[in-house]
Protein backbone atom coordinates (compact mmCIF):
# COMPACT_ATOMS: atom_id res chain seq x y z
CA UNK A 1 0.00 0.00 0.00
CA UNK A 2 2.71 2.84 0.45
CA UNK A 3 4.86 4.47 -2.29
CA UNK A 4 7.49 2.30 -0.52
CA UNK A 5 6.64 0.00 -3.52
CA UNK A 6 4.95 1.23 -6.53
CA UNK A 7 6.94 3.49 -8.13
CA UNK A 8 10.15 1.98 -7.10
CA UNK A 9 13.21 1.00 -9.86
CA UNK A 10 16.72 0.54 -8.47
CA UNK A 11 19.14 0.13 -5.39
CA UNK A 12 18.17 2.07 -2.00
CA UNK A 13 20.92 3.17 0.04
CA UNK A 14 22.04 5.84 2.41
CA UNK A 15 20.45 8.55 4.45
CA UNK A 16 21.17 10.01 7.56
CA UNK A 17 22.56 8.39 11.17
CA UNK A 18 19.77 7.90 13.02
CA UNK A 19 19.22 6.36 16.63
CA UNK A 20 17.04 3.28 16.88
CA UNK A 21 15.44 2.46 20.21
CA UNK A 22 17.10 -0.47 22.13
CA UNK A 23 13.91 -2.44 22.62
CA UNK A 24 10.09 -2.03 21.89
CA UNK A 25 7.24 -4.83 23.11
CA UNK A 26 5.48 -3.14 20.22
CA UNK A 27 7.43 -4.28 17.13
CA UNK A 28 6.15 -7.62 18.35
CA UNK A 29 2.65 -6.27 17.70
CA UNK A 30 0.85 -8.81 15.69
CA UNK A 31 -1.52 -6.16 13.58
CA UNK A 32 1.68 -4.60 12.50
CA UNK A 33 3.09 -8.02 11.23
CA UNK A 34 0.53 -8.40 9.64
CA UNK A 35 -0.37 -5.36 7.93
CA UNK A 36 3.54 -5.72 6.83
CA UNK A 37 2.41 -8.95 5.12
CA UNK A 38 -0.63 -7.73 3.51
CA UNK A 39 0.75 -4.42 2.40
CA UNK A 40 3.27 -5.89 0.41
CA UNK A 41 6.09 -4.41 2.42
CA UNK A 42 7.53 -8.24 3.75
CA UNK A 43 8.17 -9.06 -0.30
CA UNK A 44 9.59 -5.41 -0.95
CA UNK A 45 12.22 -6.49 2.25
CA UNK A 46 13.09 -9.53 1.00
CA UNK A 47 13.56 -8.47 -2.65
CA UNK A 48 16.40 -5.87 -1.29
CA UNK A 49 19.78 -8.05 -1.23
CA UNK A 50 18.98 -8.89 -4.69
CA UNK A 51 17.83 -5.29 -6.20
CA UNK A 52 21.12 -3.75 -4.46
CA UNK A 53 23.32 -6.39 -6.13
CA UNK A 54 21.84 -5.88 -9.71
CA UNK A 55 21.88 -2.12 -9.32
CA UNK A 56 25.59 -2.37 -8.04
CA UNK A 57 26.71 -4.84 -10.53
CA UNK A 58 24.86 -2.18 -13.44
CA UNK A 59 27.33 0.60 -11.85
CA UNK A 60 30.46 -1.51 -11.99
CA UNK A 61 30.09 -2.67 -15.51
CA UNK A 62 29.10 1.07 -16.45
CA UNK A 63 32.11 3.04 -14.31
CA UNK A 64 35.53 3.17 -16.04
CA UNK A 65 37.00 3.36 -12.16
CA UNK A 66 35.40 0.42 -10.89
CA UNK A 67 36.57 -1.45 -13.97
CA UNK A 68 39.46 -1.27 -12.84
CA UNK A 69 38.72 -3.15 -9.39
CA UNK A 70 40.10 -6.42 -9.08
CA UNK A 71 37.16 -9.47 -9.72
CA UNK A 72 37.63 -10.55 -6.28
CA UNK A 73 37.42 -7.24 -4.60
CA UNK A 74 34.30 -6.78 -6.65
CA UNK A 75 32.65 -9.97 -5.43
CA UNK A 76 33.44 -8.51 -1.68
CA UNK A 77 31.95 -5.57 -2.51
CA UNK A 78 28.44 -7.88 -3.67
CA UNK A 79 29.25 -10.30 -0.87
CA UNK A 80 28.97 -6.94 1.43
CA UNK A 81 25.53 -5.64 -0.53
CA UNK A 82 24.04 -8.40 0.36
CA UNK A 83 24.62 -8.70 4.11
CA UNK A 84 24.62 -5.03 4.59
CA UNK A 85 20.42 -5.10 3.25
CA UNK A 86 19.88 -8.66 4.77
CA UNK A 87 16.45 -8.65 4.83
CA UNK A 88 15.74 -10.13 8.33
CA UNK A 89 17.78 -6.97 9.55
CA UNK A 90 16.17 -4.74 7.90
CA UNK A 91 12.77 -5.64 8.67
CA UNK A 92 13.12 -5.98 11.95
CA UNK A 93 14.44 -1.88 11.92
CA UNK A 94 11.10 -1.11 10.46
CA UNK A 95 9.01 -3.09 12.73
CA UNK A 96 10.98 -0.90 15.88
CA UNK A 97 10.18 2.30 13.83
CA UNK A 98 6.74 1.61 13.36
CA UNK A 99 6.37 0.86 17.05
CA UNK A 100 3.84 2.91 19.11
CA UNK A 101 3.59 5.69 15.88
CA UNK A 102 0.14 3.88 14.78
CA UNK A 103 -2.93 2.46 17.31
CA UNK A 104 -4.17 -0.47 16.90
CA UNK A 105 -7.22 0.86 15.13
CA UNK A 106 -5.59 3.25 12.73
CA UNK A 107 -4.09 -0.38 12.15
CA UNK A 108 -7.09 -2.03 11.83
CA UNK A 109 -8.60 0.70 9.23
CA UNK A 110 -5.79 0.29 6.55
CA UNK A 111 -6.08 -3.36 6.99
CA UNK A 112 -9.65 -3.58 6.24
CA UNK A 113 -8.81 -2.12 3.47
CA UNK A 114 -6.22 -3.81 2.21
CA UNK A 115 -8.36 -6.84 2.57
CA UNK A 116 -11.22 -5.01 0.55
CA UNK A 117 -11.21 -6.28 -3.34
CA UNK A 118 -9.51 -3.39 -4.66
CA UNK A 119 -7.15 -3.12 -1.78
CA UNK A 120 -5.94 -7.27 -2.84
CA UNK A 121 -5.56 -5.47 -6.17
CA UNK A 122 -3.69 -3.07 -5.83
CA UNK A 123 -1.12 -4.85 -3.36
CA UNK A 124 -1.02 -7.80 -6.05
CA UNK A 125 0.23 -5.15 -8.74
CA UNK A 126 2.43 -3.84 -7.05
CA UNK A 127 3.95 -7.05 -5.56
CA UNK A 128 3.77 -7.99 -9.69
CA UNK A 129 5.94 -5.25 -9.94
CA UNK A 130 8.84 -6.23 -8.35
CA UNK A 131 9.70 -9.04 -10.75
CA UNK A 132 12.83 -9.00 -13.07
CA UNK A 133 9.85 -9.38 -15.89
CA UNK A 134 7.74 -5.88 -14.76
CA UNK A 135 11.53 -4.50 -15.37
CA UNK A 136 11.37 -5.56 -18.82
CA UNK A 137 8.01 -4.44 -19.27
CA UNK A 138 8.54 -1.18 -18.00
CA UNK A 139 10.44 -0.08 -20.88
CA UNK A 140 8.02 -1.15 -23.17
CA UNK A 141 4.89 0.41 -21.74
CA UNK A 142 6.92 3.36 -21.25
CA UNK A 143 7.52 3.83 -25.66
CA UNK A 144 4.25 2.65 -26.22
CA UNK A 145 2.48 5.53 -24.27
CA UNK A 146 4.62 7.82 -26.21
CA UNK A 147 3.14 6.68 -28.75
CA UNK A 148 -0.23 6.51 -27.46
CA UNK A 149 -0.24 9.02 -24.47
CA UNK A 150 -2.75 7.56 -22.23
CA UNK A 151 -6.64 9.89 -21.86
CA UNK A 152 -5.75 13.31 -20.18
CA UNK A 153 -8.09 11.83 -17.30
CA UNK A 154 -6.29 9.58 -16.76
CA UNK A 155 -3.07 11.26 -16.35
CA UNK A 156 -4.56 13.77 -14.05
CA UNK A 157 -5.84 10.67 -11.77
CA UNK A 158 -2.31 9.54 -12.09
CA UNK A 159 -0.94 12.73 -10.98
CA UNK A 160 -3.34 12.66 -7.66
CA UNK A 161 -1.85 9.57 -6.97
CA UNK A 162 1.29 10.43 -6.87
CA UNK A 163 0.79 13.32 -4.68
CA UNK A 164 -1.43 11.24 -2.36
CA UNK A 165 1.55 8.33 -1.99
CA UNK A 166 4.45 10.95 -2.24
CA UNK A 167 5.62 8.73 -4.88
CA UNK A 168 8.18 11.36 -6.41
CA UNK A 169 9.22 12.31 -3.03
CA UNK A 170 10.08 8.62 -2.14
CA UNK A 171 11.77 8.27 -5.82
CA UNK A 172 14.38 11.43 -4.93
CA UNK A 173 15.09 9.96 -2.10
CA UNK A 174 16.08 6.53 -3.79
CA UNK A 175 18.06 7.71 -6.51
CA UNK A 176 20.13 10.42 -4.03
CA UNK A 177 21.23 7.62 -2.11
CA UNK A 178 21.73 4.89 -4.27
CA UNK A 179 24.13 7.10 -6.59
CA UNK A 180 25.60 8.56 -3.08
CA UNK A 181 26.69 4.70 -2.36
CA UNK A 182 28.27 4.40 -6.00
CA UNK A 183 29.80 7.91 -5.62
CA UNK A 184 31.40 6.79 -2.17
CA UNK A 185 32.57 3.68 -3.99
CA UNK A 186 34.40 5.53 -6.58
CA UNK A 187 35.80 7.87 -4.19
CA UNK A 188 37.19 5.12 -1.97
CA UNK A 189 38.48 3.58 -5.04
CA UNK A 190 40.72 6.24 -6.02
CA UNK A 191 44.84 6.54 -5.35
CA UNK A 192 44.27 9.13 -2.60
CA UNK A 193 45.63 9.84 0.62
CA UNK A 194 42.36 11.23 2.30
CA UNK A 195 38.48 10.41 0.10
CA UNK A 196 36.10 13.05 -0.12
CA UNK A 197 33.54 12.72 3.28
CA UNK A 198 30.87 10.91 2.74
CA UNK A 199 29.38 14.41 3.52
CA UNK A 200 31.06 16.08 0.90
CA UNK A 201 29.63 13.56 -0.99
CA UNK A 202 26.13 14.72 -0.41
CA UNK A 203 26.08 17.91 -0.27
CA UNK A 204 26.74 17.74 -4.06
CA UNK A 205 23.81 15.53 -4.64
CA UNK A 206 21.63 17.97 -2.58
CA UNK A 207 22.49 20.70 -4.62
CA UNK A 208 20.64 18.85 -7.36
CA UNK A 209 17.61 17.89 -5.68
CA UNK A 210 15.42 20.53 -7.74
CA UNK A 211 16.94 19.03 -10.70
CA UNK A 212 16.25 15.65 -9.93
CA UNK A 213 12.55 16.08 -8.31
CA UNK A 214 11.76 17.18 -12.32
CA UNK A 215 13.85 14.98 -13.80
CA UNK A 216 12.40 11.40 -11.80
CA UNK A 217 9.00 12.78 -11.54
CA UNK A 218 8.20 11.75 -14.91
CA UNK A 219 9.75 8.75 -14.70
CA UNK A 220 8.03 8.24 -11.53
CA UNK A 221 4.26 8.92 -12.90
CA UNK A 222 5.49 6.16 -15.86
CA UNK A 223 6.15 3.69 -13.23
CA UNK A 224 2.31 4.16 -11.75
CA UNK A 225 0.70 4.63 -15.08
CA UNK A 226 2.19 0.74 -15.58
CA UNK A 227 1.66 -0.78 -12.39
CA UNK A 228 -2.18 0.03 -11.99
CA UNK A 229 -2.79 -0.15 -15.42
CA UNK A 230 -5.09 -2.71 -14.95
CA UNK A 231 -7.07 -0.22 -12.33
CA UNK A 232 -9.98 1.35 -13.60
CA UNK A 233 -10.56 4.98 -12.32
CA UNK A 234 -12.85 4.25 -9.69
CA UNK A 235 -10.36 1.62 -8.73
CA UNK A 236 -7.80 4.64 -8.64
CA UNK A 237 -9.95 6.70 -6.92
CA UNK A 238 -10.78 4.45 -4.17
CA UNK A 239 -6.52 4.48 -3.86
CA UNK A 240 -6.05 8.00 -3.37
CA UNK A 241 -9.40 8.09 -0.33
CA UNK A 242 -7.47 5.68 1.83
CA UNK A 243 -4.34 7.26 0.88
CA UNK A 244 -5.56 10.65 2.07
CA UNK A 245 -7.34 9.34 4.69
CA UNK A 246 -6.46 10.01 8.03
CA UNK A 247 -5.25 6.24 8.87
CA UNK A 248 -3.96 5.64 5.14
CA UNK A 249 -1.49 8.89 5.56
CA UNK A 250 -0.10 8.29 8.43
CA UNK A 251 0.98 4.81 7.61
CA UNK A 252 2.65 6.22 3.93
CA UNK A 253 4.57 8.25 6.14
CA UNK A 254 5.79 5.95 8.96
CA UNK A 255 6.06 3.56 5.75
CA UNK A 256 8.14 5.39 4.24
CA UNK A 257 10.34 6.58 7.33
CA UNK A 258 11.06 3.13 8.15
CA UNK A 259 11.93 2.30 4.93
CA UNK A 260 14.22 5.00 4.69
CA UNK A 261 15.95 4.27 8.40
CA UNK A 262 16.28 0.50 7.19
CA UNK A 263 18.77 1.88 4.26
CA UNK A 264 20.64 4.40 6.99
CA UNK A 265 21.63 1.05 8.34
CA UNK A 266 22.04 -1.14 5.27
CA UNK A 267 24.04 1.70 3.79
CA UNK A 268 26.29 2.50 7.01
CA UNK A 269 26.93 -1.27 7.51
CA UNK A 270 27.55 -1.33 3.22
CA UNK A 271 30.20 1.71 3.86
CA UNK A 272 32.02 0.08 6.44
CA UNK A 273 32.86 -2.93 4.12
CA UNK A 274 33.73 -0.77 1.13
CA UNK A 275 36.04 0.70 2.52
CA UNK A 276 37.69 -2.45 4.57
CA UNK A 277 37.50 -3.79 0.73
CA UNK A 278 39.27 -1.06 -0.71
CA UNK A 279 41.84 -1.27 2.21
CA UNK A 280 42.85 -4.35 1.65
CA UNK A 281 43.47 -3.95 -1.97
CA UNK A 282 45.12 -0.97 -1.67
CA UNK A 283 47.92 -2.98 0.66
CA UNK A 284 48.53 -5.32 -1.70
CA UNK A 285 49.01 -2.74 -4.02
CA UNK A 286 52.01 -1.11 -2.16
CA UNK A 287 53.42 -4.80 -1.35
Amino acid sequence: MPKIIGGIWGILFLLLVCVFPADSQDDKNPLVQELFVKSGIDQLIERLPMIVQEGMHQAFTQNQDLKKIPPQAFQAIMDAAASAYESQKLRSIMLRSFAGKMDDAEIRSVIQWLDSPTGVKCTDLEKQSLTAEAFQDLSRFAEEIQKKPPRPERLKLIGELDRATKATATSVEIFINSNLAVATAISLSLPQESPMPLSEIRKKFEAGRAAIENALQEQTRVSLLFTYRSLSDREIKEYIDIATSPAGSKFNDIGIEAFQKAMVAGGMDFGQAVAKVFENVNQKREI
